[in-house]
């Protein structure tokens, strides 16, 4: 039930929809036709396709993070209620708000996935299909949850130790440090070590991998720098998670 619930605040927050939805949807049409996106050769198509997939991936779903916040802020009061008077436990709970934060990932990550494919081949002229799209499947329900995990942190640290007033900047965090660390990928770079040590990078690098099939660099834009093992970013993806989770 808890689950349904939190599944349902998650795929219809207006937010959610309109920063993770309609912005990311515009800045793709504006990729696609209108920031000098000039078809070569088919590698480059792909690479060019991979790295605006892998970012708007990442916005996309650290939005999940802003949506999670503020339901457990105002679902404060009704859960600690459940848990007094009902057969809910907090790892019920923890679980629930896991499958439905995945399914969102699953959701938001396979749109833009579809949409990448259908608007950067309608201007390549081809079809430019991604290389692992299963894989992509699992790195979406990862984002869900690091994104939810990061937000929870959060909030327990803010609740803990500040005022809850600050909850309004709180929940925007993970889609500010997403915003952050996938610009510098982008254009600057990042040095290796720091991009497989923070989750942000992680994602955006195996969102990349998952759609090129190759190896991403550390400056996505020109393809220079060090190369990122996908493992290496994998297993600190789920080093992530597991320490949040603890």
């Amino acid at each position: 039930m808890i689950g349904k619930y939190y599944a349902r605040a998650i795929i219809t927050n207006r937010n959610l929809l309109f920063w993770g939805v309609l912005f990311m949807l515009f800045w793709l049409i504006m990729g696609a036709f209108a920031f000098g996106f000039k078809p070569e050769t088919k590698i480059f198509n792909l690479e060019y396709t991979s790295t605006w997939f892998a970012l708007i991936a990442l916005y996309s779903i650290s939005t999940i993070g802003t949506t999670v916040a503020f339901s457990l802020y105002y679902g404060n009061s009704a859960i600690g209620y459940a848990f007094k008077y009902t057969h809910l436990t907090r790892w019920n709970l923890t679980l629930s708000i896991i499958l439905a934060v995945s399914l969102g990932g699953i959701l938001l990550g396979s749109f833009m996935l579809s949409l990448s494919v259908i608007f950067f081949s309608l201007k390549a002229g081809y079809i430019i299909l991604p290389a692992l799209p299963y894989y992509s499947i699992i790195v979406e329900i990862a984002g869900g949850i690091i994104m939810f995990l990061i937000s929870g942190c959060l909030l327990l640290l803010v609740n803990n130790h500040f005022s809850l007033k600050n909850i309004s900047f709180i929940s925007f965090v993970p889609t500010i440090l997403s915003y952050i660390f996938g610009f510098n990928m982008l254009s600057s770079g990042i040095p290796p070590w720091l991009a497989i040590s923070n989750p942000f990078s992680e994602l955006i690098g195996l969102f990349y991998y998952s759609y090129s099939g190759t190896y991403p660099s550390s400056v996505l834009s020109t393809g220079s720098g060090p190369h990122l093992n996908p493992i290496y970013l994998g297993v600190g993806l789920i080093l992530w998670i597991v320490i949040l989770f603890i």
